[in-house]
């Protein structure tokens, strides 16, 4: 299965864990840049996000609402075992799924799903991974690319 795990776009300034912080307009932007990012990659695809506002607003801006769960796993504390399994009901499919998420959940969990190391990965804001995963595990995913939505950045 092919695993996108994209940190939320650029949020106005304030606390990390405030789930109401809103996108700033280049965060919409991003995401708009990003959905036709992923609409040539991967052609149709689901998107899971984490329901705090500012990845809630990135994932839907990314795929139409039919195509768009939330899991409260997905928040920045997020733990590796519990984020697993709340992502394994996807892999009955073989339609790609984008992750939206929070640093540093976003970082650890392509760090953990690409080579079993929970240590974190710094991630700009609408940016990530693509994985290639028969199951959400410890080092079971092989990194394909980075994705950006600032490429310049």
């Amino acid at each position: 299965m092919r695993l996108v795990i994209l940190r939320h776009a650029e949020a106005y300034a304030g606390a990390d864990d405030d789930p109401l912080r809103q996108l700033t307009p280049h965060g919409q932007a991003q995401s708009h840049v990003m959905r036709g990012q992923l609409e040539s990659l991967l052609g149709d695809y689901r998107v899971l996000s984490s329901p705090w506002e500012r990845a809630r607003t990135t994932a839907g801006a990314l795929t139409l609402p039919a195509d768009l769960d939330t899991s409260e796993q997905l928040v920045p504390t997020g733990r590796m075992a519990v984020v697993a399994a709340a992502l394994e009901p996807f892999f009955a499919s073989e339609r790609p799924l984008v992750v939206v998420t929070h640093q540093p959940l976003c970082g650890r969990l392509i760090h953990w799903l690409s080579d079993g190391s929970q240590q974190s990965l710094p991630i700009a804001p609408c940016s990530g991974a693509l994985l290639e995963l028969d199951w959400p595990a410890a080092g079971m995913g092989r990194l394909i690319r980075w994705l950006d939505a600032d490429p310049s950045s």
